[in-house]
């Protein structure tokens, strides 16, 4: 009997024994579940975030396009490529400019205005090497891409940069002029902003293919500013101090200024002229011949890229690339196929 009550102990406690291991079973399963939701449900939050930030549609984005300047037709064309684009994609494009050509302080306030407006993504011109970095930085943080366009800095920040290649442009420019003036001769380089990261580039590029030449020198930089009219007095100061001068070379849009000094003074012949941009004025003084030379950039095509790259990336979440838009380079021989811009 006792050995009956005993076995009968042992089966009850065996029967605790399973029941605590298979209670402590489930307790640890359903643990394990819960984690493996909270896991998911986390996965499920980075998923959602992701595609809200990568999946907008695209009526809701609001994009700023901030130039560096509106005041002449090459500024009107970046914008024009902008609002192509907005259009064709369905997106909304705020386009804005400083009343003080390439003013710092004026663009980096656009440019926080943006920020805080909360706007989806910004193209800026980047034309300071370090200027814009804060504020391209503070976008970022806030989950907003800056790409740049035209003009940008190596260590700006920017997700992309749509615009030509400064160097191999004033490369390119340099080689053509040099071998006009015969491999020898003396050169200024007329700049609207010496110290913009774009025009020291195209400077270069000049300096790099005066390097081969021997017999070629350079005389002096001077800074032209962005006003035609104080560009001219600056151009033609330059001349009257260096007389014997054999090439005026521009490196911007106010390049022009070079052909009416050229033309004015009756210098077509003696002294010659080249720089950027296809205006209706350089495009004139290539066909009267006070201008040899001039390199478009396709403004059109950098701003209409600039706000496509950023809709890819916000909407698609395509990676952000780099785009060259060229040098076209316009003489007498191709001017009359050439369009203003």
């Amino acid at each position: 009997m006792r050995r009956k009550v005993l076995a009968m102990a042992l089966t009850g406690v065996l029967a605790l024994s399973m029941t605590a291991c298979g209670n402590a079973k489930e307790e640890a399963k359903s643990s394990t579940v819960e984690k493996e939701e909270v896991k998911e449900e986390a996965k499920s939050e980075e998923k959602s975030e992701a595609e809200e930030k990568e999946g907008k549609d695209a009526s809701e984005l609001n994009l700023a396009f901030v130039l560096h300047s509106l005041d002449g037709s090459f500024y009107v064309k970046l914008a024009d490529g902008a609002k192509a684009a907005a259009e064709e994609l369905g997106v909304n494009v705020t386009v804005s400019a400083p009343n003080t050509a390439s003013s710092l302080d004026e663009q980096v306030s656009l440019l926080e205005t943006a920020i805080s407006s909360g706007v989806d993504g910004i193209a800026t011109v980047v034309w300071d090497p370090s200027g814009f970095n804060k504020t391209i930085e503070s976008a970022k943080e806030k989950g907003i891409p800056v790409v740049s366009f035209n003009m940008t800095a190596p260590d700006s920040g920017v997700e992309c940069f749509i615009g030509q290649d400064m160097v191999d442009a004033g490369y390119q420019l340099g080689k053509y002029m040099f071998e006009e003036m015969g491999g020898k001769g003396t050169y200024i380089v007329a700049s609207c902003a010496p110290t913009d990261t774009a025009l020291i580039d195209r400077e270069a590029g000049i300096d790099k293919a005066a390097a081969e030449y021997p017999e070629i020198s350079k005389i002096t930089t001077i800074d032209i500013g962005t006003d035609l009219n104080n560009a001219y007095s600056v151009i033609e100061n330059a001349y009257l101090a260096n007389p014997d001068v054999t090439a005026i070379l521009g490196v911007d849009v106010f390049s022009e200024a070079i052909g009416s000094v050229i033309e004015d003074k009756g210098l077509t012949g003696k002294v010659y002229g080249a720089g950027f941009d296809l205006t209706e004025g350089m495009l004139g003084h290539i066909k009267n011949g006070s201008i040899q030379l001039t390199v478009g950039q396709n403004p059109y095509m950098q701003g209409y890229t600039a706000i496509k790259q950023l809709y890819e990336g916000l909407v698609n979440g395509t990676e952000y690339t780099d785009v060259n838009t060229g040098a076209q380079m316009v003489t007498a021989d191709n001017v009359n196929e050439v369009e203003p811009e």
